[in-house]
């Protein structure tokens, strides 16, 4: 069995396929986007669902052919938190004829796929229509798969369409429902067919991804391992669903939060009523500090060093012989920001009030001493 991905309000992708006697039924994974608006700084919230996390939902599956309803049933589920589900279709609570009875005669038969969301209380929405091809019937014995544990269990001859179920295959060891081609064992969804994709087509990279997808249509995805993410075609580009903060805002959850590396220019724009705070930030101590500016023309943020935009005002006065007082340029604020200079040689001082500072003892001054008092501000 095969089937074409799609995305029709909801996002739905197909990972596998699972044909046993023992089992009857095929294993459905798909992803439940949340179609809600959502203001994220710096993306389209219309291109950018956000994954319906831990949300309790039924899922109805109707199979259906030219003449009608074959089979109908529906199964009660919990997604995780990266809005991913899992599902034996035929092992739901049946609600019309059993999934046993289902003739597979190698005619095309549909998948309808309806999606409730039991917190909103709106009921089973339409989502999609699949097409669903035949599987030819396995040669061995009667219905019964052949299960093994290595290829090196079998023994030829074998017939074009023969199948058997392997239960460790690829890198990451994973059971997988084996096809023979005629010269070799294959899995059956391996006919890179990206129409017909039992799951989530992987690429290397994004010049995988265009060989892979000369012409994508709207709703085909792949998993990415460049950036180890969902890839989901829109109509114009791939855009990403990432699993970490590699876009400027990644999910946490049911949380939105901001992080990593922003992908395109990002602009937040606020009014009186809806301001942009940043509280809890450290007190800085170093004058090697930046401070962050905005272009006054696009507001984009800048950095400018502290001596960059920091002024000063300045006095030179020439003492009398013994004299400690000396009137400041501006009014003190802070001894910090004065500095006091005998003859260019840099003197300690105390404030009397906020216009008079005091030399030490030891700067008594002498007849026509050059004093030099720098005050930033």
């Amino acid at each position: 069995m095969t089937f074409k991905n799609k995305i029709l309000c909801l996002l739905f992708s197909l990972f596998s396929t699972i044909v046993l006697a023992q089992t009857p039924g095929f294993n459905y994974q798909a992803l439940i986007l949340n179609t809600e608006e959502i203001q994220i700084p710096g993306t389209d919230v219309s291109e950018n669902s956000v994954p319906l996390g831990l949300e309790d939902i039924a899922l109805r599956f109707t199979i259906t052919n030219e003449a009608g309803v074959e089979y109908i049933e529906e199964h009660l589920i919990t997604t995780d938190e990266n809005g991913m589900v899992s599902v034996i279709v035929g092992e739901g609570d049946p609600i019309s004829f059993t999934f046993q009875d289902i003739y597979w005669d190698g005619k095309i038969k549909y998948l309808n796929v309806e999606l409730n969301v039991l917190s909103n209380n709106e009921g089973y929405v339409f989502l999609d229509s699949q097409k669903i091809l035949y599987i030819p019937h396995p040669q061995y014995g009667t219905a019964n798969v052949f299960i093994v544990n290595s290829l090196n269990e079998l023994e030829p001859p074998y017939k074009k369409g023969d199948l058997i179920w392997l239960t460790s295959y690829g890198d990451n060891n994973n059971p997988t429902l084996m096809i023979w081609n005629g010269t070799n064992w294959v899995p059956v969804n391996d006919d890179f067919d990206p129409t017909n994709e039992l799951g989530l087509v992987v690429v290397a990279d994004n010049t995988a991804r265009a060989t892979r997808f000369p012409n994508p249509v709207i709703g085909d995805q792949v998993w990415n391992e460049n950036c180890g993410c969902i890839e989901v075609y829109n109509g114009a580009k791939w855009i990403s669903l990432p699993a970490d903060a590699k876009n400027g805002v990644y999910k946490d959850g049911n949380t939105i939060k901001l992080g990593g590396s922003l992908t395109e220019p990002t602009a937040i724009t606020t009014n009186p009523t809806n301001t942009l705070a940043i509280k809890g930030l450290q007190e800085s101590t170093s004058n090697e500090d930046l401070l962050v500016v905005a272009d006054k023309n696009t507001g984009v943020l800048k950095q400018k060093p502290i001596s960059s935009i920091t002024q000063q005002k300045q006095v030179v006065v020439f003492a009398v012989d013994g004299q400690l007082e000396f009137t400041t340029p501006l009014t003190i604020t802070s001894v910090d920001k004065i500095d006091v200079y005998r003859n260019g040689v840099r003197i300690d001082f105390t404030a009397v009030n906020n216009t008079t500072i005091k030399l030490e003892p030891e700067a008594q001054c002498y007849q026509d001493d050059k004093i030099r008092i720098v005050q930033l501000y």
